[in-house]
């Protein structure tokens, strides 16, 4: 008679996440990237993201932002067709043209390089060092003061807030590939399922819904996947028998197949 022993634990290749409480974990690349991918096809997921569109962008920015941008990335100032190529494919081929590009239009979105200065407590010339690519990255302080204002921005854009500010709260049903751990080596895979959070007798709460719009306008899909884990390993109820989450602990994604979530 054949022994059905468990499956080995997956070995997907990891990226490391901070989960709720500060809690720091490794999640699964191909759930991270299963989240990124429901951002671009799901419609409550519509509009959660630091990347806007290109046709947005050059409504922000104008075709003046767009062309300085690229003289920032030491590229040659674009044509006005070739503007209207990468808002028609909505795609620029230069990733470091990209990313200046969001800069400035992120800047732009927040009310400019002074009101930016004033809400991450720099001056105006660092700021615009920080446009320009002449500087990389903003010290600790400012970086994370000016990744909650513009993931406050977004949520606002993506209507996820409610009037005071706060994130609406999220019904979920995501569809992946899990496998459990219990502080062995050897864990227990099961095949791709379901996981109705929305009819769970414990669903998301305000908190959980925050961090979750949070680190989806933030781009952060690996926190994300923390935040789903950790919810489907001390909240869903047909998950019993955990009382902590960590990476040798409860439920894990290694990969998501759909994620879909409503706000309410």
């Amino acid at each position: 008679m054949a022994l059905h022993l468990p499956k080995p634990r997956s070995k997907s290749v990891v990226q490391k996440a901070v989960g709720l409480d500060g809690m720091k974990v490794k999640v699964a690349a191909a759930a991270a990237a299963g989240v990124a991918k429901a951002q671009e096809s799901s419609s409550g997921l519509a509009g959660l993201t630091a990347k806007v569109p290109i046709k947005q962008m050059r409504s922000e920015i104008g075709n003046d932002g767009l062309r300085q941008a690229a003289i920032d990335a030491g590229a040659k100032p674009p044509s006005d067709r070739t503007l209207r190529r990468w808002a028609q494919q909505d795609r620029i081929p230069h990733a470091s043209i990209a990313e200046l590009a969001q800069r400035r239009a992120a800047i732009a979105r927040l009310g400019g390089v002074n009101e930016v200065a004033k809400k991450i407590g720099r001056s105006p010339s660092s700021v615009r060092k920080y446009m320009s690519g002449k500087t990389n990255e903003l010290r600790n302080d400012a970086k994370s003061k000016l990744k909650a204002a513009k993931a406050q921005v977004t949520m606002h854009q993506a209507g996820v807030l409610k009037p005071d500010g706060t994130a609406k709260i999220a019904t979920i049903r995501v569809t992946g590939r899990v496998h459990v751990r219990n502080g062995d080596e050897a864990g227990y895979d099961f095949r791709t399922r379901t996981l109705d959070f929305g009819n769970s007798d414990v669903p998301f709460s305000a908190e959980e819904s925050q961090a979750l719009a949070a680190a989806l306008a933030n781009d952060d899909q690996a926190r994300v996947v923390a935040i789903l884990e950790r919810h489907a390993t001390l909240d869903y109820p047909e998950n019993k028998g955990f009382d902590a989450y960590g990476d040798q602990f409860g439920f894990h994604f290694d990969a998501i197949d759909k994620l879909d979530v409503t706000w309410h």
